[in-house]
């Protein structure tokens, strides 16, 4: 079929769009595809005035692709016609290629599938592409199911998805993953390490130091070796997740996983250190980059009972005191503010920790975590609801949109207030979550450890254990004489 007449005669201008799952795809290789809408190009007398090429990316999700720049360059009218080895290659998702099929037309173009070559001008030329794009996403579940089967028969046997390479360990041919005993020592070392306190930004740095790198010879990052240690592969297991997770979460996250299996290879660390470090990771999950790692014991805890605002760190005097000042106060002057000592903010602390290890607070406590538990139960399930709602919510805004029911900027539009909420939801479900597993802690031998390791610990470690124990701590305007200068806020206080 010779491409449409445009509108405005205009010649048309090609741009050639080429994708491969794998780069090793030798059927669709990018060549072979060049090859064809070259051909069709030359056959019907037109230019090919750019190549984009999306090279080992699925069909099956258009998030990462190059489709919005193609729509971007016909309303710029830099070309008015997509040319396609098969319709295959727009997509493996009939929903998504249908909705950005619309937005190719809306823009004043069109798509063409050089080998499967009919005109979609027609209502039968459309059933047809939408018929193949069908066939694709068959073609496409089939695959996965197939995958799905083959990685879930392998988690049967205790065994990986694939054999890539693990940090700690090598990989034998008959034998499978047999401990590394060059690598697997300084991997069960930053277990231990980081349950003791250790960033992971320092364990890199030191790993790098010690000259070990990754699987792929790279130097570690932060980011690389969290992801390794997340695994759980170290500890004996085999990660898996219940449910796939939610399109924009980060997949890899060791969040995003809830079944862990026993593997068929030996561990590393011990399981009482595998979840110690997993707890850990979870919690810091939820608080912010700064407070991931401390100078002080108080850090992010302390808070003006003013206005509700975090305190700084500040240097008071000549003799430049230790104090936690309020930030309203100290930025803008718009808080009436309050300051307190830090030596005399921590013999408080420490006093408050004293007591509730001899059980000072305990029929008092259990009470409110026993009210704090209802609480928590009652907003997780809340958040549930909500982000089930908001995700029927926007697949019917798809359906509308896909169906022409609503223009694309209404769509849009829409689509970002849906987002938005949702991202909301899932924080308030993620912190539901976190504050009803606080709840079932152990808080007794928390502040024992706490009373007896006080004189010894790291600003670091008193706070990594404090921030178990304490929400928050509110500082009052005006004296120590006052008795509630400092108010102790504990984890199971309902506010």
């Amino acid at each position: 079929m010779p491409p449409s007449k445009r509108d405005d005669q205009s010649p048309v201008l090609a741009v050639a769009y080429t994708r491969v799952s794998t780069k090793r795809e030798e059927m669709v290789s990018p060549e072979l595809q060049a090859h064809e809408q070259d051909t069709y190009a030359a056959r019907h007398g037109f230019p090919i005035v750019e190549r984009v090429e999306d090279l080992d990316l699925s069909g099956r999700d258009f998030a990462r692709r190059s489709v919005d720049y193609i729509v971007e360059g016909i309303k710029a009218g830099r070309w008015n016609t997509v040319l396609l080895w098969k319709w295959s290659r727009w997509g493996r998702n009939l929903l998504q290629s249908r909705l950005y099929l619309s937005e190719v037309e809306q823009a004043g173009g069109q798509v063409i599938a050089v080998t499967e070559d009919f005109d979609t001008t027609t209502s039968v030329g459309k059933f047809t592409r939408d018929q193949m794009l069908a066939i694709a996403e068959l073609q496409s579940n089939q695959m996965a199911e197939s995958w799905r089967e083959a990685h879930a028969r392998r988690r049967r046997l205790g065994l990986p998805h694939t054999t890539a390479p693990r940090f700690g360990y090598t990989y034998v041919k008959g034998e499978g993953y047999v401990i590394d005993p060059k690598t697997a020592p300084a991997l069960k070392s930053c277990y231990e390490r980081f349950v003791n306190g250790e960033s992971m930004r320092s364990l890199a740095f030191e790993l790098n130091a010690n000259g070990y790198r990754t699987t792929r010879g790279n130097a570690f990052t932060p980011t690389a070796l969290g992801r390794t240690m997340d695994t759980g592969f170290a500890a004996g297991l085999i990660r898996e997740r219940s449910e796939p997770p939610d399109a924009g979460n980060n997949r890899r996250k060791i969040a995003a996983f809830d079944v862990w299996r026993e593997g068929a290879h030996e561990a590393i660390i011990s399981t009482d250190l595998w979840e110690s470090y997993r707890d850990k990771r979870l919690a810091n999950a939820l608080k912010t980059p700064r407070l991931r790692t401390v100078a002080h014991t108080f850090s992010g805890l302390v808070v003006c009972a003013e206005c509700e605002t975090t305190m700084i760190s500040a240097r008071n005097g000549t003799r430049q005191y230790h104090v936690w000042r309020c930030r309203k106060r100290q930025e803008s002057k718009s808080c009436p503010g309050a300051v307190a000592s830090n030596s005399k903010l921590e013999k408080k602390v420490r006093e408050w920790v004293l007591k509730n290890a001899q059980g000072g607070e305990t029929i008092e406590a259990d009470a409110r975590r026993e009210t704090a538990a209802r609480a928590a139960t009652t907003n997780l399930e809340a958040s549930r609801a909500e982000i089930k709602r908001l995700k029927a919510k926007r697949k019917r805004l798809v359906d509308l949109h896909t169906d022409g029911a609503i223009d694309r900027d209404d769509y849009d539009e829409k689509k970002a207030e849906i987002d938005e909420a949702l991202t909301e939801a899932e924080a308030a479900e993620r912190t539901a979550k976190a504050e009803a597993k606080e709840l079932d802690a152990d808080y007794r031998s928390v502040f024992t450890t706490l009373a007896d390791l006080w004189d010894e610990a790291t600003p670091q470690e008193r706070h990594e254990m404090l921030t178990r124990v304490v929400k928050r701590i509110k500082i009052q305007p005006g004296t120590w004489a006052n008795p509630k200068k400092a108010d102790i806020v504990p984890r199971w206080a309902a506010e």
